[in-house]
């Protein structure tokens, strides 16, 4: 596969930041700045020595849903939309009490866009555990002398999408810990092969139902697989020099393998910004006008091979930390090494926020098939949407109507119910531990961070919700935890299915599920 030439649309930047603390106990209060909240003062959810409760339907918070609903349908009839076009499903109930407190067609089994995000890390941390890593290992049957291995280093793939947000593109620093440990052990040359064994993950693909190949360029299309590197993509930076003078153009992860041809030019204040990246294999092609003006453009770009640029980004970074391989770079699956030599975790709860606040499609791919590979000895799709499958039975929650083809709700052929969502977010936060604590950091906050930071801002439901966005053509979804006036938690599934049409979902649909939300919080 290989990506074609775009124009590149100014960047906007994604105010990511952590700024409350650990979950439900350290929820926001609704007044005062989010600076001037102390987690002292604010609510906190206990449940020891409750006697359990069951809720009925609220008619009060039932009727402005509805409310909501008919006014969106309204107005997307005037943007064209027959009454007929749209499909809303919601369910609320309170966090740990059985019963709903609005069930409007919660059973309806729909398309959830993100939302299937939700499912994914949900079923992550309850399958694997809190504790579990994203594990690549390093062995070798050979025998180390004299500073050198003596024959193969095999590299067993864990699923790691070797990424951090805060790194930019870079993945050295996170290499950096294996090649020390290789250099500990006495490697200082590998006379064989790098040998990278993908296990039982299946190979880097399109899932079915995703968009067109023409859109396989863009990085919320990246491929996933045992192995990647900066979650399958390329970051490429242009920063503006002097009007006619070339720009500076930064792409990362560094060692990628690719021959650069960079030809963007300066030109003067106020003129548009027009930047076109090609990323093949052999060649990434960066090129076009930054205005002066322009600070900086950042952009990401699906690699069409990231287990390759694994492989490229690793030699990197053992040539560059003082290990030199000798041989070539091969595949193999089930290749022989008996003797471990390094090994590469990464906490399986650092990529919740990449995935549930930020949206990253490819991170959430990764652990999906980890989920596949650890709790279904499978790393392939089928595996994960087995053992996924299988979190629903364990909740006691019906898995009719569910089906999963990718971590990432990218596809159009993912289903889930308004109910089965709500279930499982219940499950998800309701656990104590330090995995729920997580899981509720991982969603974004209303007005505040991630795919939230510009929706509620400075209205009832600021900083009172946190929840997944998800949106792909004809779907809108949201789904989260919201604290009402009156302190109780509150868990919702808002699911739209619609006939496509462009600016829709941002002047219906969007502000619909705002309403509701802001329904939610006044209390039920």
């Amino acid at each position: 596969m290989v990506t074609g030439e775009r124009r590149i649309p100014p960047a906007v930047p994604l105010f990511a930041a952590l700024i409350f603390g650990v979950g439900l106990a350290l929820w926001p209060s609704s007044s005062g700045g989010v600076d001037e909240v102390q987690a002292s003062r604010a609510p906190r959810l206990e449940t020891s020595g409750v006697q359990p409760r069951r809720n009925t339907l609220s008619a009060s918070l039932s009727n402005k849903v509805q409310g909501a609903i008919r006014a969106a349908k309204a107005a997307a009839v005037e943007l064209g939309q027959e009454p007929s076009d749209s499909k809303v499903s919601v369910m609320v109930k309170e966090l740990g009490v059985e019963g709903a407190l609005v069930d409007l067609d919660a059973n309806r089994s729909m398309r959830p866009a993100s939302n299937m995000k939700l499912a994914t890390t949900a079923a992550a941390l309850a399958l694997l555990g809190g504790q579990a890593d994203f594990e690549t290992t390093f062995c070798s049957s050979a025998v180390i002398k004299d500073d050198v291995l003596g024959g193969d280093l095999v590299v067993r793939a864990g699923g790691d999408p070797l990424y951090r947000h805060e790194l930019n593109g870079a993945v050295a620093p996170l290499l950096e810990p294996v090649v020390d440990e290789l250099l500990s052990v006495g490697v200082g040359r590998i006379d064989g092969d790098l040998v990278l064994d993908l296990g039982s993950f299946s190979e880097a693909q399109p899932a079915p139902g995703w968009p067109s190949p023409s859109q396989h360029w863009k990085d919320y299309c990246a491929l996933s697989s045992g192995f990647s590197a900066n979650a399958g993509c390329v970051s490429v930076s242009v920063t503006p020099t002097a009007i006619s003078q070339p720009a500076t153009v930064t792409v990362f992860p560094r060692g990628h393998g690719a021959s650069l041809e960079l030809e963007v030019e300066t030109v003067g204040k106020g003129e548009q910004l027009d930047l076109r990246v090609v990323v093949r294999p052999d060649l990434i092609k960066v090129w076009g006008e930054i205005p002066i003006d322009v600070r900086e453009y950042s952009g990401r770009y699906a690699h069409p091979d990231p287990v390759g640029l694994f492989a490229s980004t690793l030699r990197h970074a053992l040539h560059t930390g003082g290990v030199e391989l000798g041989g070539a770079v091969r595949l193999e699956r089930g290749a022989l090494g008996e003797r471990l030599l390094a090994s590469l975790r990464t906490p399986v709860m650092s990529v919740l926020a990449p995935i549930n606040r930020d949206s990253n499609n490819s991170v959430a791919d990764h652990l999906f098939l980890k989920l596949g590979a650890d709790a279904s000895g499978a790393g392939d799709r089928e595996g994960a949407a087995f053992a996924a499958s299988a979190f629903f039975e364990s909740l006691g929650v019906s898995a009719e109507g569910y089906a999963q083809v990718d971590g990432s709700g990218l596809s159009k052929n993912n289903r889930i119910t308004p109910r089965q969502l709500v279930s499982l977010l219940d499950a998800a936060v309701g656990r104590p531990g330090a995995s729920a604590d997580a899981f509720m950091e991982s969603l974004a906050l209303a007005g505040q961070t991630g795919t939230l930071d510009g929706r509620m801002r400075g209205g009832p439901a600021d900083s009172m919700v946190r929840a997944k966005t998800g949106f792909i053509n004809g779907t809108s979804a949201l789904s989260g935890i919201a604290m009402t006036h009156g302190h109780r938690f509150l868990v919702f599934s808002i699911l739209v299915e619609y006939k496509p049409r462009a600016g829709l979902n941002r002047s219906v649909w969007k502000p619909m599920q705002d309403r509701i939300c802001e329904a939610i919080v006044r209390g039920a």
